[in-house]
């Protein structure tokens, strides 16, 4: 079977799935991004292995923020290449008409499960986005959140196959001791790690951190990342008095080894943001690897497979502060809990962030559709 996966960029956290794809099939990766990062903000891409079949369709034709060529380019690579099947993740309005065009077989990979209509013309893109599912010949969802929004939407389920999104194991990495380079030895870190934007809710974080700082006075925030609003959440916390937080910058690939290591909690407070919001939240999984209690909101897809309530962590109402507060107090309130909830945590980690089953389950939704 001639397959086509198009991709937005390769990333290492998809280089096994890529790599067993490429092993069982003849496969055409095409990427849309491949060398841009997201909202502006860089980020650390993998190298596309020379030995696959590859297509990078990027320009520096932007009409807004959109890639006009790159769209162009699209259609004409699922217009005349041979294939028997698209996989796609991205661009899914032009690659699923184009597989209709062509009278070939389309895959839909998605983790997304939150379609609010913004404005008319996202209304417009959701209806569209719903037709496509409908009628795409099978489903791949990373996640539950995913799975029942395309039941909601009535797919059968034979059509729907099912598996949590899988990140890079850092546990085993190098680090560099960040509480000795900080002088934190004695204080309990909680940590964001990501992109500095409006969906990640930093501004909720805060305003819980200043609450929960007079309380636990050995308690201290890391915001680690950069991002167009490191600024204005840079001023809210120097407006609410907050001492112990400290605002790293962006962060390497190799080095966030050694900021989940020393830290005692990981947050991800997104919220739903317009149309944006956290499908997956690929940190949680990361965070998880190292045997760290996890708190996140509903607005993160990763929260409904990942977290178990005072198990290996909190799931909270997206901009809540009492709830967000309440949380990371109580994660804070006994450091034998804390240890066990991180313990859990990777036994979580193990179970459901398998690429083995991930990629058969792949596999699985790929020859639904080609039969």
């Amino acid at each position: 079977m001639k397959i086509i996966v198009v991709h937005p960029a390769h990333m290492d956290y998809r280089q096994e799935i890529f790599e067993s794809l490429n092993k069982k099939y003849d496969t055409t990766f095409i990427f849309t991004k491949q060398g841009r990062g997201q909202e502006g903000v860089k980020e650390e891409q993998a190298s596309i292995p020379p030995e696959w079949k590859s297509k990078v369709l990027k320009s520096d034709f932007l009409i807004g923020r959109k890639d006009i060529a790159m769209y162009l380019r699209l259609i004409k690579e699922l217009l005349f290449g041979k294939y028997d099947l698209i996989l796609t993740s991205t661009n899914w309005y032009i690659c699923w008409i184009m597989a209709k065009v062509r009278g070939k077989k389309f895959v839909f990979m998605t983790e997304f499960w939150h379609w609010q209509d913004t404005s008319f013309i996202r209304k417009i893109l959701n209806r569209f986005t719903k037709v496509v599912v409908k009628n795409s010949d099978s489903i791949f969802v990373m996640g539950t959140n995913a799975y029942r929004s395309c039941i909601e939407l009535g797919i059968k389920e034979e059509r729907v196959f099912m598996h949590p999104q899988c990140a890079m194991d850092y546990s085993e990495f190098p680090t560099f001791n960040l509480r000795t380079k900080h002088n934190l030895e004695n204080k309990k870190i909680i940590l964001f790690l990501g992109r500095i934007v409006n969906i990640k809710g930093l501004d909720y974080l805060i305003e819980s951190f200043s609450r929960l700082e007079y309380d636990e006075t050995d308690a201290f925030l890391i915001i680690a990342g950069e991002g167009p609003e490191r600024t204005k959440y840079e001023k809210l916390a120097k407006e609410r008095g907050i001492k112990n937080i400290l605002f790293t910058g962006r962060v390497l690939k190799k080095d966030i080894s050694s900021y989940y290591s020393a830290c005692d909690i990981f947050v991800l407070p997104s919220i739903f943001y317009k149309q944006s919001y956290e499908p997956w939240g690929l940190v949680i999984n990361e965070a998880m690897a190292f045997s760290k209690p996890v708190i996140a909101t509903n607005a993160v897809g990763a929260s409904a497979d990942m977290i178990k309530n005072g198990y290996n962590g909190y799931v909270v109402k997206e901009k809540n502060v009492d709830k967000l507060y309440n949380s990371l107090k109580n994660v804070l309130a006994n450091d034998e809990n804390m240890k066990l909830m991180g313990k859990n945590s990777r036994t979580i980690f193990e179970i459901k962030n398998n690429y083995g089953s991930f990629s058969e389950t792949l596999s699985l939704s790929l020859e639904h559709a080609i039969k």
